[in-house]
């Protein structure tokens, strides 16, 4: 039953890189193509997916469940920001293939704002921003400090450059040092309790 599962999970995956390598070209993606390129008849490709479509929403629905997964972690529940920090980093670099086009590229759509609002979602929870304070003004100034540091975080965890100690200090200092305080202090709206 093992030998099974492990074979249809590398056969999938062939259909899946021949799938993405031709998205990534930019070229027109059929299923004769993308069985030449997998080296896999066309019934196979049917065994596994209804259409060509089916293989980018399968890798869509994987990436955003691992986003789900990294960020509802037992160190969320604990309070150990740093170590999910660490584990989305590690996420990201390990599906980096598929995210950057996805997500920092936007070639994913509406995945794209999706996984976007998800991180901001619960990185307004995390830091104890209220976004949703019934004033339209701070509403809005709140959800365009929400939108930037998630792009800085998204640019950070997807970068081979930047070190990964370096990450958790520009994020900590943003908050605590600055944005906090600017938020707080002159906005008067809510930031950590």
């Amino acid at each position: 039953m093992r030998q099974y599962k492990e074979a249809r999970e590398r056969t999938k995956s062939k259909i899946e890189d021949a799938y993405w390598d031709l998205m990534i070209k930019n070229e027109r993606i059929t299923v004769k193509k993308i069985t030449e390129k997998a080296g896999v008849h066309k019934s196979t490709f049917y065994f596994y997916y209804e259409w060509v479509d089916d293989v980018l929403e399968e890798i869509k629905a994987r990436m955003m469940n691992l986003l789900v997964s990294t960020v509802e972690s037992k160190n969320r529940d604990q309070g150990d920001f740093r170590q999910v920090m660490v584990e989305m980093r590690k996420m990201f670099q390990e599906n980096r293939k598929y995210l950057i086009p996805l997500v920092l590229e936007q070639r994913g759509g509406t995945f794209a704002l999706d996984y976007r609002e998800y991180i901001k979602k619960h990185f307004a929870e995390d830091i104890g921003l209220d976004y949703k304070t019934g004033n339209d003004v701070k509403n809005d100034v709140a959800n365009c400090v929400l939108a930037g540091l998630v792009e800085i975080m998204l640019y950070e965890l997807s970068s081979d450059i930047i070190p990964d100690e370096f990450t958790y200090k520009i994020g900590d200092g943003m908050i605590k040092k600055g944005v906090a305080k600017t938020l707080k202090e002159d906005l008067n709206i809510k930031f950590g309790t």
